[in-house]
């Protein structure tokens, strides 16, 4: 385990300089937590332990604290993806739409279990809670871009395009 003092030596300066606007910019500290996760995901790809102590230590929260808010928003990697990431949406109107089975499928395509990182880091495939996308059911997340109307064809088509970079 490395301190969340190396955390700050790995981030480029940029990254480090825009945590600080964001947390002089919030009435409070803490206020600023979801921005300095999203700044650390980007710079680092995921939230590990240390990250995690450097953001509460930044923002005055307890740990245990920011620990709730990772495993409370699915936006929030604890572990490493790959460099694609695609999250097939399962809330109520994409599973009626068929997004159990489009699930299926990725994990039939990729040979990779669901959350695990696929070939050499190319991607990870991850179910996701309602990306609002009801009405084009069945939605995904495709490396943060929102696609409504996925099916197996954009799926296979993805998929194959990623292993082919």
């Amino acid at each position: 385990m490395s301190s969340p003092t190396s955390i700050a030596d790995r981030l480029p300066s940029s990254v480090r300089t825009e945590i600080e606007a964001h947390l002089r910019q919030a009435p409070q500290r803490e206020a600023a937590i979801s921005d300095v996760l999203r700044l650390l995901q980007q710079a680092l790809g995921y939230i590990d332990d240390d990250t995690l102590l450097y953001a509460a230590q930044q923002t005055g929260m307890p740990p245990v604290k920011v620990e709730e808010l990772c495993s409370f928003y699915p936006l929030v990697l604890r572990r490493p993806a790959g460099r694609h990431l695609l999250r097939i949406c399962d809330s109520v109107s994409c599973h009626l739409a068929g997004a159990d089975s489009l699930l299926r499928q990725a994990e039939e395509i990729s040979g990779v279990t669901l959350g695990q990182v696929a070939k050499e880091g190319s991607y990870s495939i991850l179910p996701h809670v309602c990306l609002g996308l009801c009405d084009r059911a069945p939605a995904a997340l495709v490396d943060g871009h929102a696609v409504g109307g996925f099916d197996g064809d954009a799926l296979v088509a993805l998929l194959a395009s990623w292993e082919h970079r």
